[in-house]
């Protein structure tokens, strides 16, 4: 028996999406629902005995659906323990928690439940659809795609592990892959975890009229968690964030919000977005939202860019001295990825070598069009521009409608002497979207009029690039 099936696809995006999102981003917390306030809760090693796991799940001070679905199984398994698909549908409510929370200790809780319905059922494919979703979770991309395959032998027509599949490719950098088992997803269950997933691959190839599209049909077709639901209108509203259309992205959040008012996905990208109309101080107002439901690395940071911008520098450091204490509470409870590390790094002009070792360690293995721009970025910031203009070529190769990254490329060219190049991706980058961050839009601009006239260069032409589009809704 499969449990709330059609959300785990969404749980990868949830975690790895640096853009729209992702990003792909985990702490632990305490449940948030209502107003719920988070309390960190200790890295834990997952229990031995998975009945002893049971033990050691944090009480929910205001219970939500998933809570719910912990009680209920966590009670059927003690009534029942023999019974492999109520284990299963515990790891299931587990791995929902911490896609609502962020919470990493649940990856553990749910690795020992699954292992223990297979315990009970070697071939109990929901078991293994579990565990690769967990590995995933961990961005343990290999062993992800080794326990969907697992599934496969069982039921070759498992959605679930297509999907599995493709995040997988995805994040490994095999597009081609991904976008094949996608497909087969949707076309073996059209669903909110399908058309996500889906959307999302599109979006990474430029398409942005028919990832907001698809998007919208996952919103559309609901599912079991309200959180859900949210995460993808967040997707939506990142999408057209990305095309500078700031007044859309806002109305699809605020709609989001009325129906989740502590979402910290609407609530991080409503940020992201009143601080593109230079609303600070509501832009702040968000982002501290967000952080106090669950303090994901790219939203500390971007708060803290915003109180340095705002003058508050105390307030910035702050922010920033929370980055590495998430770090280490990623590793304690098995998570790899340091991408949001090594760019946090970058940014700030802070541990570059390290910074350079931690992304050239994740490209090993991810090399996808993030992690390669992260590369780059630490490349540059570590004066290897050689080997920064190859890897950013690798970043802009599926023409991701990411501004930042062709501002990391007009800044590399920069340095390497190519005004024009130089000249042309800035441009590209205020055409897509001119506000696309609140301190690197002005240096974009700045840099563009440092270089010259030169070039020859209109942004009329850099606009009409192909796979960019000009900015809509400033």
């Amino acid at each position: 028996m499969k449990a709330n099936s059609m959300k785990k696809s969404l749980l990868f995006l949830c975690l790895v999406v640096g853009g729209p999102a992702v990003v792909w981003s985990v702490m632990q917390h305490t449940p948030t629902s209502g107003a719920a306030q988070a309390t960190p809760v200790r890295a834990s090693s997952p229990a031995a005995n998975p009945i002893e796991t049971l033990t050691t799940v944090p009480a929910a001070t205001h219970p939500s659906a998933s809570d719910a679905q912990m009680q209920r199984w966590s009670a059927y398994v003690r009534r029942s323990p023999q019974t492999a698909s109520a284990w299963v549908n515990l790891g299931d409510s587990f791995m929902q928690k911490a896609r609502e929370t962020a919470d990493v200790t649940f990856y553990g809780r749910a690795e020992g439940v699954y292992r223990r319905a297979l315990d009970l059922e070697p071939k109990n494919e929901s078991a293994m659809i579990g565990l690769a979703w967990v590995a995933g979770g961990r961005h343990e991309f290999e062993q992800s795609r080794d326990w969907a395959n697992k599934a496969l032998t069982v039921d070759p027509k498992n959605n679930e592990a297509y999907g599995l599949l493709g995040d997988a490719a995805a994040e490994m950098g095999d597009y081609k892959e991904a976008f094949e088992k996608v497909q087969k997803m949707l076309d073996l269950r059209p669903d909110i975890s399908s058309y996500s997933r889906g959307a999302h691959l599109l979006y990474l190839s430029g398409n942005t009229r028919k990832a907001s599209w698809l998007m919208l049909k996952a919103v559309q077709s609901g599912g079991p968690y309200a959180e859900n639901t949210a995460w993808c209108r967040a997707q939506i509203a990142l999408i057209y964030f990305s095309n500078g259309a700031y007044v859309p992205a806002e109305k699809m959040l605020r709609e989001g919000l009325t129906a989740c008012p502590n979402n910290y996905h609407l609530l991080a990208t409503l940020g992201k977005v009143k601080a593109a109309e230079k609303d600070y101080t509501a832009a702040i107002e968000f982002y501290k939202k967000a952080v106090e439901v669950v303090p994901q690395v790219d939203s500390v940071v971007a708060l803290g860019d915003l109180y340095a911008l705002t003058g508050k520098k105390a307030e910035a450091e702050k922010q920033y001295a929370i980055v590495d204490a998430v770090w280490k509470l990623y590793k304690a409870n098995g998570v790899r990825g340091d991408m949001l590390v090594a760019q946090f790094y970058a940014d700030h002009d802070r541990n570059l070598p390290e910074a350079l070792r931690l992304a050239e360690e994740e490209y090993k293995t991810r090399k996808n069009v993030y992690a390669a721009d992260t590369l780059a970025w630490c490349y540059f910031k570590n004066g290897r521009v050689d080997d920064a203009k190859r890897t950013i070529a690798q970043a802009l190769q599926q023409n991701t409608p990411e501004a930042l990254f062709l501002f990391h490329k007009g800044l590399i060219y920069a340095k390497a002497g190519d005004a024009q190049t130089a000249r042309l991706a800035l441009y590209q980058a205020l055409s897509t979207n001119p506000r696309f961050h609140p301190l690197y839009a002005v240096t974009a601009e700045q840099t563009v009029k440092s270089l010259g006239e030169g070039s020859g260069v209109t942004q009329r032409e850099a606009g009409n690039q192909p796979g960019l589009r000009t900015a809509r809704g400033d």
